[in-house]
């Protein structure tokens, strides 16, 4: 086919594919069907094989709510930890000692308390350890005039001999006899006791 015969086909071939596409989709029917006709819901399901399935009134209504029940938070009695128990003994062979320490360099204790002086503003709760496992959780419990005061817990990463440590702050503790307790997954390991002047 030239180019000269495509361009004369072009323009006649075009106007009947649009008077096709127009008689195609120019609704058709009566009026007074239309009239008649009720309303059919706005959205219809297609289901696989052609057949329309129309939701059914239940389908469109909205689930009733379900209540939310009301919670009452039921007060939990804090466990008051004896500080003055005898440590556990450890059946896996681990040990403990528990110092309170001016401050500390690695394990060393520098200057042990007998008697925190009144004017001091923190101290450190050094334990140290024998054959502790990984994952062991260790931590210092502080108990006197000022009540129980627990030291930040700690997770063994490695297993052994070692020593952990956390520090307490001193300035609002009232004077009186502390017992420092040191506890290996919740269980007293070690403790000892020193003053605070007041």
């Amino acid at each position: 086919m030239s180019r000269t015969t495509l361009e004369l086909i072009r323009w006649p071939v075009a106007i009947g594919l649009l008077l096709i596409a127009a008689f195609i989709l120019f609704p058709r029917g009566d009026d007074d069907a239309s009239a008649d006709a009720t309303a059919t819901p706005s959205v219809i399901l297609g289901e696989v094989g052609g057949e329309i399935l129309t939701p059914s009134p239940e389908a469109t209504m909205p689930p009733e709510p379900t209540p939310i029940p009301t919670l009452r938070p039921v007060a939990t009695p804090s466990p008051t930890p004896d500080a003055t128990a005898t440590p556990v003994p450890q059946e896996d062979g681990f040990t403990a000692e528990v110092l309170a320490c001016r401050s500390i360099s690695g394990s060393e204790c520098n200057g042990q308390l007998g008697t925190l002086p009144a004017d001091a503003g923190a101290f450190t709760a050094l334990v140290r350890f024998t054959d502790a496992n990984a994952g062991d959780e260790m931590n210092a419990i502080l108990d006197g005039p000022s009540g129980t005061i627990d030291g930040f817990a700690y997770n063994l990463q490695g297993s052994g001999d070692g020593y952990y440590y956390t520090q307490f702050q001193a300035g609002g503790l009232p004077a009186g006899d502390y017992t420092l307790t040191a506890t290996r997954n919740g269980e007293p390991v070690a403790v000892t006791s020193f003053t605070k002047a007041g």
